[in-house]
């Protein structure tokens, strides 16, 4: 069967859909990109396919959906969604191509309007993505730093022209956990919550950029540990608490001799974002008063994430239910929020105080 009789018949079938999170079977030659982000109208650059579970085995199948040099028609996406299809894949050789077409779908939006709207920060987000997907497979980091730099500075003017477009930010936040998705997530609360302190466009900058890194070091954790459906054993916690110096040690070796081309946030928020302010985290086990003083707020925000995103083992919470969890653990991040006050905290009208906390120097030695 042909590209054209497939889409035709899935398009007019009745489908049974599955969620999965995007990377629960496993490690494999596809990536998923959100449907929102296609141009409709546009020829796509590389081939897409849409994933399909198969009743005799424990498995998937990718067949193709639109070929390359094929046009996006809008009308697609309004019957995928119906379905409860919001995305498509590519296959990873692809990644150059996919990011070259969000680079240019998203120059079009920003001129389109000089506003901020949800379809040019949902093509941020999945550009900004797969730039970072990029940037872990290269030998230095020094040009994707720059590149992840401009990106958030850019993400960082849009608000600040447009303040309410922190609202639209939390709602582009991705749902289904995979360490590019989680890291991604992270930079959007982490920009927006320090806008939301007042603090400078840089320390803004500094943050998004760091959250982006701050979790590499899962990438030499094996990913049957990562998506294991059951509880880890005592060996696995071990192997999971190891991501930390992982992935200081990797951002370090990638900086190679020119380690002032990272700076040193990202350095120290990917060794320290598990730290408690009662020394009780790991790796190192520092107080507040020796952690970096983003610590504690990358810290929560990676807590919140994690909490409100699918995992393998079990749902989302729900935001609300999120930060009921976290409060009771609030001392062990610092004094960033006590309640119940001034910051909005969920759809059922309860409300948290968000501080700035107050800078907490030290070696991380």
């Amino acid at each position: 069967m042909d590209e054209d009789s497939f889409r035709e018949k899935l398009l007019s079938a009745h489908v049974k859909t599955v969620h999965t999170c995007p990377e629960e079977a496993g490690p494999g030659p596809y990536t998923p990109l959100n449907i929102s982000v296609l141009f409709p109208g546009e020829k796509v650059t590389f081939n897409l396919y849409l994933k399909v579970a198969q009743k005799e085995y424990r498995g998937f199948d990718f067949f193709p959906f639109l070929k390359k040099g094929e046009a996006w028609e809008r009308r697609w996406r309004e019957r995928l969604i119906d379905k409860g299809i919001d995305r498509l894949y590519f296959h990873k050789d692809n990644l150059e191509q996919t990011i070259a077409y969000l680079n240019n779908y998203l120059q079009i939006l920003k001129h389109q309007s000089k506003k901020i709207s949800p379809a040019l920060l949902s093509v941020f987000s999945e550009h900004l993505n797969f730039s970072v997907r990029r940037a872990l497979q290269l030998p230095r980091l020094g040009p994707a730093m720059k590149e992840a730099k401009t990106q958030v500075e850019n993400l960082i003017g849009w608000v600040q022209q447009d303040p309410g477009a922190i609202k639209l930010m939390w709602k582009i936040l991705y749902h289904d956990y995979s360490l590019y998705n989680h890291s991604l997530n992270l930079c959007l609360m982490g920009v927006a919550f320090l806008l939301h302190l007042k603090y400078s466009a840089t320390e803004c900058r500094d943050l998004g950029v760091a959250a982006l890194f701050h979790d590499i070091g899962m990438i030499r954790i094996p990913q049957e540990i990562i998506l294991k459906a059951g509880p880890l054993t005592s060996e696995e916690k071990a192997e999971i608490r190891t991501h930390p110096e992982k992935g200081h040690q990797m951002l370090r070796k990638k900086a190679g001799e020119v380690l002032s081309s990272i700076p040193q946030e990202v350095l120290r928020l990917a060794l320290e974002h598990h730290e408690n302010a009662d020394g009780s985290g790991y790796p190192k086990g520092l107080p507040l008063s020796r952690q970096h003083p983003w610590t504690p707020i990358v810290r929560l925000l990676d807590s919140y994430d994690s909490l409100t995103v699918h995992r393998p083992y079990r749902e989302a919470f729900r935001p609300y239910d999120s930060l009921k969890i976290l409060i009771p653990s609030c001392h062990l991040m610092s004094n960033m929020v006590d309640c119940p006050k001034n910051f909005q905290g969920g759809s059922h009208g309860k409300s948290y105080q968000v501080h700035r906390p107050p800078f907490q120097g030290g070696d991380s030695g």
